[in-house]
């Protein structure tokens, strides 16, 4: 009788571990649903603040472009410095 009683709380001490561990299981379930939603998020913000980079690089082109342009047009409407003209 002493070895069901012994049988009977280690089938008791199982089930228990066995709950703790579903429990367990199912936050483990979520916070790994909630790190891939996460994962998720941040890569769109990252697509997002590279289109915006990529963007920005352009327009800083654009712009770095016409300036050299202004300028290369400035510089051949000014008359020759004096040194330069018998060079």
């Amino acid at each position: 009788m002493e070895k069901f009683d012994l049988l009977a709380q280690r089938i008791d001490s199982l089930i228990q571990e066995l709950n703790r561990l579903r429990e367990e299981n199912h936050h483990l379930r979520e916070e790994g649903k909630r790190l891939r939603e996460d994962l998720e998020l941040g890569q769109m913000a990252s697509e997002e603040l590279q289109e915006k980079l990529n963007a920005e690089v352009s327009v800083r082109t654009e712009a770095a472009s016409r300036v050299d342009a202004l300028i290369s047009r400035i510089q051949s409407a000014l008359p020759m410095p004096e040194n330069q003209q018998n060079g």
